[in-house]
């Protein structure tokens, strides 16, 4: 397991990296100006991703861990899904997106960079990430962590591609590169995963409310994490917007280690708690423990190496080293809720699991909203911390009752009438 998180943690940290240098690229020759729209499109989008599919992703790597003869079918199921709300979504999108951030003062020029952003982060992004999910449910991991890498060196190479080499400074121009580097890699993956089994096209239905359930935990945290930005954007300088941005994206990139390890976890969970969720207790202490202990190191390391970052992103994001460092600590806060969320998950209560991100992710967009509002970027790291602790605190005490329950139930089957 060590061998396979090393190897999982590894793949992970270099896309991060890869990511990051990405992020850095677009930073400097995006400029401030055209940068922070980049950073609105790019929240709109994530809130999409998270719809798109319906949470089909879960379905195809529970049900298959559990019997892999169920992936042609999962297959299909998550094809269809993925392109039907794919669709719909690309359709709202580009009704908002030039509004709110207009990349150009020409029409046809917005709309053009939209659509090849949407299409890419929508369409192309799913069919990526579902090649990934694809090898998890078959524990094949080194292959999944090979798409992970090849996916964030392609985004790379685009960035140096299209800015160093040809000089891109605009969303516009950015766009097409951005395309490009996304269809390249869908095209791979839909070649490399063929050799897993072809698709069934077919939907399954009696796991598309266990999906929905599942994308709306994701959608409204993706809401709670990008109404901050909205909402910064309309009271914050351009400076803060771009510095918040990248440090929020670095707080991301450092959940990563303890997301390797939950990824790895995930298929033998559903294995362990398909007939209750009680026979996982002593699982769950020691993937508490490791990611606590993963959670504090990358902590640790963020805190010390902060202040290197406006070397990587450049000097007129001043305010990235304190915001960085605020934002930190937040990561160990993360990793203790994931461990009962994904245990729930795992064991296919998604409906629980659902009412507590829903729950904590609804009240933390509006107090992120309005804090944001009333006291600009400090109100918007509170709230993040709020938000935070309420999902933790309320992930453990739905867990403890579902482990009590399940337990006090198979004991009653154990008794004889």
């Amino acid at each position: 397991m060590l061998k396979l998180y090393m190897g999982s943690s590894g793949s992970l940290l270099a896309s991060s990296a890869a990511q990051l240098l990405t992020f850095a690229i677009l930073a400097r020759y995006l400029g401030v100006e055209q940068f922070g729209l980049y950073a609105i499109i790019t929240a709109v989008t994530n809130v999409g991703v998270q719809l798109c599919g319906l949470g089909a992703q879960e379905s195809l790597v529970r049900r298959v861990a559990q019997d892999p003869a169920m992936y042609p079918r999962m297959l299909g199921h998550a094809y269809i899904l993925s392109a039907i709300s794919g669709l719909v979504l690309m359709a709202i999108g580009m009704v908002i997106l030039p509004v709110v951030a207009p990349v150009s003062d020409d029409l046809a020029t917005t709309l053009g960079a939209v659509a090849l952003i949407l299409v890419s982060n929508l369409l192309l992004l799913k069919i990526i990430s579902l090649a990934t999910q694809s090898y998890i449910a078959h524990s094949q991991f080194a292959s999944a962590n090979r798409m992970d890498v090849l996916f964030a060196i392609g985004r790379t190479m685009a960035a140096v591609l299209g800015c160093v080499v040809f000089g891109a400074s605009t969303v516009a121009e950015w766009a097409w590169w951005h395309f490009a580097s996304h269809a390249a890699v869908a095209a791979v993956a839909l070649i490399v995963t063929r050799r897993l089994g072809r698709a069934q096209w077919t939907v399954a239905r009696e796991e598309i409310r266990i999906g929905f359930l599942f994308s709306t935990q994701y959608l409204f945290k993706a809401v709670r994490g990008n109404a901050d930005l909205l909402v910064l954007g309309a009271v914050a300088s351009s400076e803060i917007l771009g510095s918040y941005s990248i440090a929020r994206r670095l707080l991301e990139s450092s959940y990563l280690s303890v997301e390797a390890m939950n990824r790895l976890l995930y298929p033998g969970s559903a294995v362990i708690a398909v007939s209750g969720i009680h026979n996982a207790v002593a699982r769950i202490r020691r993937v508490l423990v490791a990611a606590l202990f993963i959670a504090v190191g990358t902590t640790v390391a963020m805190l010390v190496l902060s202040p290197l970052l406006p070397l990587i992103f450049g000097k007129e994001f001043v305010s990235l080293v304190w915001m960085t460092r605020a934002l930190c600590p937040i990561v160990m806060l993360m990793a203790i809720s994931a461990v009962s969320l994904e245990m729930l998950g795992a064991a296919g209560l998604q409906g629980a699991r659902a009412a507590i991100m829903n729950m904590g992710n609804i009240l933390g967009t509006g107090l992120a909203a309005l804090a944001t509002w009333q006291w600009s970027i400090q109100g918007t790291i509170v709230s993040y911390y709020v938000a935070e602790l309420v999902i933790a605190v309320a992930a453990w005490v739905v867990l403890s009752h579902k482990i009590r329950s399940h337990r006090e139930a198979a004991l009653a089957k154990s008794v004889p009438a």
